[in-house]
């Protein structure tokens, strides 16, 4: 083997290198822009139940194949007279790689007549979908039952 294959062979070796280096990167810097996305969309999400915004937080993060049971479920709690003081996040797990994730919160409410407050654990779905270049995080489940 000649002085100039070898020197090419380790070029090549070294570009490989670097496009397997610069590859990794954007998939981490992918993976962790999904994680701000998604902290974004799920602090939103609970924070719109809080302020008494329902109905828009279904519009904005739900799947839009489950946005009518959504909306009947928003109209019971209204009609009911929930009204939501607080929420905490207990969990948060976000899986990029699989494009979901899921969180456990709580949330403090009581219903008129009633000064009595209560609280109720709320599991949500979510999952990352592209459409049309468009990218979201989106809720696959729907509201708790307050009772």
């Amino acid at each position: 083997m000649n002085l100039k294959a070898a020197a090419g062979i380790i070029s090549g070796a070294k570009f490989g290198v670097v496009l397997l280096c610069a590859l990794f990167m954007t998939a981490c810097a992918t993976q962790s822009n999904m994680r701000e996305e998604f902290e974004q969309s799920m602090k939103g999400y609970n924070r719109m139940l809080r302020w008494h915004e329902v109905e828009s937080a279904g519009m904005v993060y739900l799947e839009p194949d489950l946005r009518d049971a959504f909306m009947k479920a928003a109209a019971a709690i209204k009609k009911r007279g929930v009204t939501i003081t607080d929420y905490r996040i207990l969990t948060s797990e976000c899986l990029p790689e699989k494009r979901s994730a899921e969180v456990v919160a709580e949330f403090d409410y009581y219903i008129l007549p009633s000064a009595r407050v209560k609280t109720i654990a709320y599991r949500q779905l979510w999952t990352y979908r592209e459409v049309d270049e468009k990218k979201s995080w989106r809720l696959k489940s729907g509201l708790p039952v307050f009772e």
